[in-house]
């Protein structure tokens, strides 16, 4: 009777250890083993379902709530999971290092490069304090951006140091591996004269960094606008999406560089506020060596070349031009092939001489006989004879 008692419990044992065995399905899956899972069901008060290579199961909805109680992913959505255990018959996946399992999906995210979310809680001597679902860590502060240790961010992180008394983990890896696969994905699909939307993350005096989703691109200050630009937050802030044209890729240096002019309408094509010869008023936008650039109405720039700008040779433009100051220029040339405009301070000169000197000989010509002209009549003229022969 005894033997058959025992035999009975044998026999029950059995059945439980097969019906676990199924339901951790082929790979024969213990806690904390890692799946990919896709998401089936979000609506289910108590659970997201979810569907793996091992068959459906089931996260605690709690999990995947924001700090409001609403549900942050999608039907369809792929999630890294943890195998929990199994519960009712169902099995138990878990995105974080949580329960019994903690220690055991700490190990696995650490061995096979599993990022896990966490919560910055606060700043601390060397870097952030993090916390991993149940798991305190350590994030150095070479591993996050200055801009996203504010107590609160969730951020997803990879486990890059792992004992009983200590979890350090890093924000910096986890971008450095998604760059990779991004990059990847970007090689086999990104191609010159592709446009592209991407989030603005950087404003550098020489342009404007887009991410890509994982990849950087720059869009260099010249590409920015038609107009001259000092500064892309002329034009733009950290966090704006932008529209661009890809210009140049380089896989070898991991450069891709944009162009938001193809996407704006061109003043080149059309009628210039001005024509080449006429006299006009513009400001001093910045002084160079080599010449002064002038910015002229419709946000056109010329530049007054230093042999046009009446500057002493060997002396400074600085000494002679202020920034802001508002000038008369000649447009002395128009390229529209090369969308340059030259411009000149001297021909001004000249021409105001040439006026003076006409309205002179108007208001004071002789009546009769011989032409006749005053002291005064040949100074104008001699002056510019002179700046006509220069």
């Amino acid at each position: 009777m005894k033997s058959k008692q025992v035999g009975s419990q044998s026999e029950d044992n059995e059945f439980a250890r097969m019906l676990e065995e199924n339901l951790a399905g082929i790979k024969n899956l213990t806690g904390g083993s890692h799946l990919l899972a896709k998401v089936t069901n979000n609506q289910d008060a108590e659970f997201v379902h979810v569907m793996t290579e091992n068959g459906a199961g089931i996260i605690e909805r709690q999990e995947l709530l924001d700090a409001d109680g609403n549900i942050q992913v999608n039907l369809g959505e792929k999630l890294d999971v943890f195998y929990v255990g199994a519960q009712n018959g169902e099995k138990v996946f878990t995105t974080r290092p949580s329960g019994q399992v903690k220690a055991a999906v700490l190990q696995t995210a650490h061995t096979e490069g599993i990022p896990l979310t966490g919560r910055i809680t606060r700043k601390i001597k060397g870097g952030y304090e993090v916390q991993l679902g149940d798991v305190g860590a350590f994030c150095p502060a070479s591993q996050l951006e200055d801009n996203l240790g504010n107590p609160g961010t969730i951020l997803p992180f990879l486990v890059i140091e792992q004992s009983p008394r200590k979890v350090v983990v890093s924000h910096r890896s986890y971008r450095d591996i998604l760059r990779e696969r991004q990059k990847d994905v970007l090689q086999g699909t990104l191609q010159v004269d592709d446009i592209i939307t991407g989030k603005v993350v950087s404003l550098q005096d020489f342009g404007a960094f887009v991410d890509l989703g994982g990849i950087e691109a720059l869009i260099p200050l010249s590409e920015l606008a038609f107009e001259r630009v000092k500064h892309p937050s002329e034009l733009m802030n950290v966090g704006d999406e932008v529209r661009a044209k890809v210009i140049a890729i380089d896989w070898k240096e991991d450069r891709i560089t944009l162009s938001r002019k193809p996407l704006l309408n061109n003043p080149w094509q059309g009628s210039l506020p001005f024509e080449q010869g006429q006299i006009v008023e513009g400001t001093v936008e910045s002084i160079k060596t080599f010449g002064v650039f002038v910015r002229l109405s419709g946000n056109f720039t010329g530049l007054i070349p230093l042999s046009e700008s009446n500057v002493p040779r060997g002396a400074k433009p600085e000494d002679y031009f202020r920034r802001k100051e508002t000038l008369r220029v000649m447009i002395q040339n128009i390229d529209r092939q090369r969308e340059r405009i030259s411009l000149s301070v001297r021909r001004v000169a000249e021409a105001d001489t040439r006026k003076e000197y006409e309205h002179y000989m108007h208001k004071n010509q002789p009546e009769s006989g011989g032409e006749q002209i005053s002291s005064f009549g040949k100074q104008l003229l001699a002056s510019l004879n002179k700046d006509k022969k220069s």
